[in-house]
């Protein structure tokens, strides 16, 4: 998995386990909704800045958006945050 796989799959974990939806992300971090897509499916080359600037909007240390174990559960996630009810 590259790096920029990597970092979109944690992201989606991240926004996932806040129950955000790509748009309430957008809007949170000024973000545009298709960057948000972009930075998920590991298509975006983020600069450091953006990385940590994501990092910090999640609580979590930068390296947390590196780690493979929560991007392969990021893969198990549905398509969409509203598709899928959490208690």
């Amino acid at each position: 998995m590259t790096s920029m796989q990597l970092i979109g799959l944690n992201t989606k974990w991240y926004r996932y386990q806040k129950g955000l939806t790509q748009e309430q992300y957008a809007s949170k971090t000024r973000f545009k909704t298709a960057y948000i897509s972009t930075i998920e499916t590991g298509d975006a080359n983020l600069t450091c800045k953006n990385i940590d600037y994501i990092a910090q909007s999640f609580h979590i240390k930068p390296q947390a958006l590196f780690d493979e174990r929560t991007a392969l559960l990021s893969k198990k996630l549905p398509i969409r945050v509203d598709m899928y009810k959490r208690d």
